[in-house]
């Protein structure tokens, strides 16, 4: 504990100095970087409070409250600096709670432990508020947004500083009350630093003298003329969203934010928990982590250590509930409506998909934490299900459910682009037209999940028992994140607020639903504005609400996708086989063609925000290489050479033809026989005559791109026909002949 407290005393002073040079620069990209070294200077402060607080559990909420905080802040990767400052006075706040380590047995005592409660109580509900206040801010990343709030925003910032360094002022004063030990003096420098923070941005200062001319910030958020000629000088488009919260003012923001932050919290507090509990499970041992006594008993049987493979796995719970099936009529076993799950249990094809539903880094191994959180998890099995049901439905009902949702989502999209084409509003309303661009571009990103069998389910060959079970789990399903989508305001930024409203961390698992509803969503909010033909600012915020959630899902996907992929190379696994097989092939699509999507990314984006507008770092998608296409030949030289050649054996051929046409006599019909199959040798030559020529007549489709290759998969399979009907041709002839 002394040497965790020393190291992270060290780096909280190099954090202050990061902060005096922070007030000395003047570019963004240079205060960005600062701001992150002085967010990672942090993690030693908050690994020492976290082995502080199980020696003093009346801190847990305090450190609690401060991992939550932290997490999301990496998880944005903003870096912002004015953030970085109230950062680190609310880490050296709660840092000062190390002192309880020494004067532990004063509060453990009436009525100074009260005190110290209430102490805590009042840090973790001002962490809480930091947190909700900096969530608000990243939210609406626009920086047209950020300039007009930037004086409540610093407001604000100056507030939750001063509270910070008031609550280490108590503190102070209670340890100095009760004990006799020194106290370092707190430092109270966080209003004076954010006020020498000056960071030169071009546009920033284009968009201040717009705002002075128009009669200052207030005026110009009064007036949305004023407000698009601000967002003018920051390359941005003015979206409806961004005008609503605008006219809507910071307090109303926070305060329609609350909730939403609240869920994420909760999402992340548990998130934490569960990986606290993790670490105790490990040093108890394999099975003992195991809380289902019948799974722990399985785990035993079998003499299984702290990880099995998957289809030993798979291969043991057979064999258990087999077991247990043929021992029902002596009132041991399981009930016999179960029965039709052992071909599900029993047949190898489905180990995987069973596996995997436990498996949750993707490894082939099933680790008994792993195992624990598949059993506790509300959103994978329902409870009122039988354990043979939960992995049945997972063997194939999972799969089905997915066909459905692919199904029913280009449905719905393919109605979506037949109304919006067909409503006649652009007359009555010039935002439809660019409403419609940004519905052409939602469809990509709606249907980015699959692979080649993921639609046309026959539900003929489905046992009965397992439709029941799949219509049951969409109902459940669909109403939990229903309800979290609507308690969002159908608008998620951010992975975290993803997986908030999907419970559950692997969001692969739950996304068919998701975008279901999105699309759903969607229908309904273009079906309202076809109808009534006109569109209300407040249809038109929903249906941006909905595309920027289509972005953010997107981008999880995206990411979720590299850090399996950045496992499996780890492992030496063949990564292309591994995503034909996670999850049902769900990532195939999107890793064999990442390119299509993309574009429908960047269209969706530049529509909505601008050309020149740059989403956040957590809003984009990591750059992946595209995977190699064959090309025809080595180069267009090379093909236009081999193409000369190949036309002039073309020519000799036909100069054979029509020679052949002109002879009877059968000597020198034989003669010429011979030169023929000579000639017709090199099949493979003549067959790709056709493909070469058509490509080197287009160069452009020397491009890799799948409509360049389809084309020269038509002209090779023409080549192959023109060959045989000109062998045909021949010896046709010289059947004629020879007669």
């Amino acid at each position: 504990m002394n040497r965790q407290e020393s190291l992270a005393e060290r780096e909280l002073e190099e954090v202050t100095r990061l902060l005096d040079q922070l007030t000395h620069v003047h570019h963004r990209n240079e205060a960005n970087e600062l701001a992150k070294n002085v967010f990672r200077g942090t993690r030693s402060a908050l690994n020492f409070l976290n082995d502080l607080a199980q020696l003093h559990p009346i801190i847990d909420g305090v450190v609690k409250a401060v991992s939550v905080v932290i997490d999301l802040e990496f998880q944005r990767l903003q870096d912002d600096p004015c953030i970085a400052v109230v950062h680190t006075t609310m880490i050296k706040t709660v840092f000062h709670l190390r002192y309880l380590n020494r004067v532990s047995n004063v509060f453990e005592e009436s009525p100074l432990k009260g005190a110290m409660e209430i102490m805590c109580n009042n840090i973790a509900h001002t962490v809480r508020k930091f947190g909700e206040f900096v969530d608000t801010y990243h939210i609406h990343w626009q920086r047209t947004v950020k300039f007009l709030f930037s004086y409540a925003y610093k407001k604000q910032l100056q507030h939750l500083g001063e509270e910070f360094e008031r609550l280490r002022r108590d503190l102070d004063e209670m340890y100095r009350s009760t004990t006799q030990i020194q106290i370092a003096p707190a430092i109270t420098n966080t209003t004076e630093i954010l006020n020498s923070i000056h960071l030169i941005d071009p546009d920033m200062l284009q968009a201040q003298h717009v705002a002075e001319a128009s009669g200052g910030v207030e005026a110009v958020l009064q007036s949305p003329t004023h407000i698009e000629e601000v967002a003018a000088q920051m390359g941005e488009n003015v979206t409806h969203t961004m005008l609503s919260v605008l006219q809507g003012g910071f307090d109303g923001l926070l305060q329609k934010h609350a909730p939403r932050y609240h869920m994420k919290y909760k999402s992340v507090e548990a998130r934490i928990v569960q990986s606290e509990r993790r670490a105790v499970e490990t040093n108890e041992g394999s099975h003992k982590a195991i809380e289902d006594e019948e799974f722990q008993q399985i785990w035993i049987n079998y003499g299984w250590r702290i990880t099995v493979k998957c289809s030993c796995f798979v291969e043991g719970l057979h064999e258990y509930y087999n077991a247990r099936l043929h021992a029902q009529n002596h009132g041991s076993g399981i009930s016999s409506d179960d029965a039709w799950t052992s071909q599900y249990l029993s047949r190898t094809m489905y180990y995987a998909a069973i596996g995997k539903i436990i498996d949750d880094d993707g490894s082939g191994y099933i680790a008994a934490q792993e195992l624990n959180v598949f059993l506790k998890s509300g959103q994978r099995c329902l409870p009122e299900w039988r354990k043979p049901q939960w992995f049945a439905f997972w063997a194939s009902g999972w799969h089905n459910n997915n066909a459905w949702y692919y199904d029913e989502i280009s449905r719905m999209m393919q109605g979506v682009q037949d109304m919006s084409q067909g409503a006649d509003l652009d007359a009555r309303n010039p935002h439809w037209a660019s409403t419609t661009l940004t519905l052409q571009s939602l469809q990509p990103l709606l249907l980015v999940m699959g692979n080649e069998d993921i639609s046309g389910v026959d539900e003929s060959r489905t046992p009965r028992q397992l439709l029941h079970l799949q219509q049951e789990f969409r109902q459940f399903e669909e109403k939990t994140i229903s309800d979290k989508l609507h308690d969002f305001g159908f608008y998620l930024v951010d992975t975290e607020s993803i997986v908030a409203v999907v419970s559950d961390t692997r969001i692969e698992l739950h996304i068919m639903s998701l975008l279901y509803l999105l699309a759903k969503r969607i229908h309904e909010l273009v079906s309202k504005v076809v109808t009534q033909q006109r569109n209300t600012a407040e249809d038109l915020c929903e249906i941006e609400a909905v595309a920027t959630s289509c972005i953010a899902v997107f981008v999880a996907l995206d990411h979720r996708l590299h850090e399996l992929t950045y496992g499996w190379r780890l492992e030496a696994k063949d990564v292309s086989m591994q995503v034909d097989r996670y999850a049902d092939g769900l990532f195939k699509r999107y890793y064999t063609k990442p390119w299509l999507f993309q574009k429908a990314y960047d269209n969706l984006r530049c529509n909505m925000f601008g050309d020149k507008h740059e989403l956040p770092r957590n809003l984009r998608p990591i750059t992946r290489t595209q995977l190699p296409v064959p090309a025809p030949a080595d180069a267009v030289d090379t093909l236009a050479k081999r193409f000369q050649e190949l036309q002039i054996h073309l020519n000799e051929h036909d100069a054979v033809l029509e020679k052949l046409e002109s002879l009877s006599a059968p000597g020198p019909i034989t003669a010429f026989a011979r030169k023929l199959k000579g000639m017709f040798r090199p099949r493979a030559a003549l067959k790709k005559k056709v493909a070469v020529e058509s490509v080197v007549q287009s160069p452009s489709l020397l491009a890799p791109s799948p409509n360049g290759r389809r084309y020269l998969s038509l002209a090779y399979r023409w080549s192959q026909n023109l060959c045989s009907t000109s062998l045909r041709r021949v010896g046709h002839c010289l059947r004629r002949r020879a007669d």
